[in-house]
This record gives structure tokens, sequence and C-alpha cells, in this order.
């Protein structure tokens, strides 16, 4: 057995670079319906986290959606693909959290909508960090975009709540996941091309999605791309290092009985 207190601090990292990390598979799907922190297997304090944050950015989702649909252009943007999925992860994590707080051994290891909502919520947490990089380093200096509440709530508090989240959440992180952000950059990149050559505008009559996506000069473009796909990667190592700094919170400042009381199986309910 490899001696911890003598492994090199990077060696976490190391051990991702595995083809098994790949997997969506967990022994343990309690840890998608519980937060790391909770002293038993059920929390009231838990499920209503979950459902009020479900329920802040349904609610923000909603209202944009409302506020700037511009006849379906709303659709075309990455922030709203993102904004989207954020809503969509929280309210799976909602869901599958009233689901075993009702019944704890209702989900089985392997579970085809666990493996959904670790996938989504892995994608999402990692979108909305790029996302809110891009647009203040990059698009919003460059744009007259009024700084309103819905694009604080899309480019800002997006990221700041998936981060707290991410800390809450009892889930492992695996750099390997990588692949799923991966995808919905290039699906996206595929769609922008696809909406130019189709003479798509944006709300502001352009024959492009963002100016530094603008096919008319194909090596602006694809350099933006692969930088926003630099990003994404280096996003996902972010996110590992924080799962890791989460579980050195979790191991020195909870006491070794709520430890064994988080990891201890749900007991057989007839």
């Amino acid at each position: 057995m490899r001696d911890q207190s003598q492994e090199c601090c990077c060696q976490p990292m190391l051990d991702e670079f595995h083809k098994s990390k790949f997997s969506l598979h967990h022994e343990k799907p309690a840890d998608f319906c519980r937060s790391q922190w909770q002293r038993g297997q059920r929390s009231y304090i838990w499920l209503i986290y979950r459902w009020c944050l479900a329920a802040f950015f349904a609610g923000g989702w909603l209202g944009s959606v409302i506020e700037t649909f511009n006849d379906g252009k709303w659709f075309i943007y990455l922030t709203d693909w993102g904004f989207t999925l954020v809503t969509y992860a929280c309210i799976f994590g909602a869901v599958i959290t009233t689901i075993y707080f009702n019944n704890p051994n209702y989900f089985k290891p392997g579970s085809c909508c666990l493996k959904i909502y670790w996938a989504s919520h892995f994608t999402a947490t990692v979108l909305a960090l790029v996302i809110t990089f891009v647009y203040w380093t990059t698009i919003h200096p460059n744009i007259e975009d009024e700084v309103d509440l819905y694009n604080i709530w899309e480019h800002a508090l997006n990221s700041v709540f998936m981060f707290i989240d991410f800390f809450l959440v009892a889930f492992p992180t695996h750099i390997m996941h990588f692949v799923f952000p991966i995808c919905v950059g290039l699906i996206y990149a595929l769609f922008s091309l696809i909406y130019y050559f189709a003479g798509g505008l944006d709300i502001f009559g352009e024959h492009y999605i963002y100016f530094i996506l603008d096919w008319e000069r194909p090596g602006l473009a694809i350099g933006s791309l692969c930088i926003v796909y630099v990003l994404l990667l280096i996003f996902c190592v972010v996110v590992f290092w924080m799962y890791r700094l989460r579980l050195w919170i979790f191991r020195r400042h909870m006491k070794p009985q709520t430890r064994e009381i988080i990891q201890r199986p749900a007991p057989n309910t007839v």
C-alpha cells in the first residue's frame, strides 16, 4: 500500500490519467444525493438548499428568456447555453436529492440518471467558469453591453453559485471528464459555423454571434476556439484541485465519527 504521507503533492493529479477515470461509474450513489458536510443519511437543510438553488437558477433562466428573447436569438449565445446547463444540473440535483431523501436505497451503483447528473454538473461548473472569465476579460470591454441584473446573473452569479455548490456536494471529480465540456465546445463551434453559413445575425445585426467568433475571419475564429479549448482544459484542472481542497478540508476538520456516519451505506428499507 502506498504511504500517503510520502506521496508527491502532484500524485493525485497523476493518478487521474488513466482510462478508468473516463468512466461515470461510482460505487456510492448516495454521494450524488448528499452534501459532503451533512451529519447523517438525510438532511432537511440540504434538501431545502438544493431546491432553493434550483429555483434561483430556474427563475433567472425564465426571466432572461422573457427579457432578452429577441426573436429566438437568446438561444444562439454560448452564455445562454451555459446558463441553461447550469439550470438543468441544479434542477436535476434537487430531484435526485428528493428521491434519495424519501428512499435512500432507490439509486444503485452505475445508475444512468446519476451518470447524467455527474457529467452535467461537472460540465456546467467548468463552462460557467470559462464563460465568466472570457466574458469579463475579452467580450465585455469591447462591446457596449449594459451591466443589468440578467447580465450579472448569467456572467457572474452562475460561476459564484456553482463554485459554492461544488464545495458542498459529495461526489468526486475526475480530470478525464474534460471530454464533456470539450464536446459542448465542439458542438457550439459547429453550430456557430452552420449559423454563419445560414446567414444568421446577432441581436445587433452583425453576421456573427461573437466578434471573436467571426467566420468571415476564419483565422480569428479558429484561434479564439483554440484558446477557449485550452481554457476549458485549464479550468478542468482547476475544478479538480478545488475538489482535492474540499477533501483536504473535510478530512482535516470533520470528526472521524462524523465521517463514518456520512460514508456508511444507507440501511435497507422495506
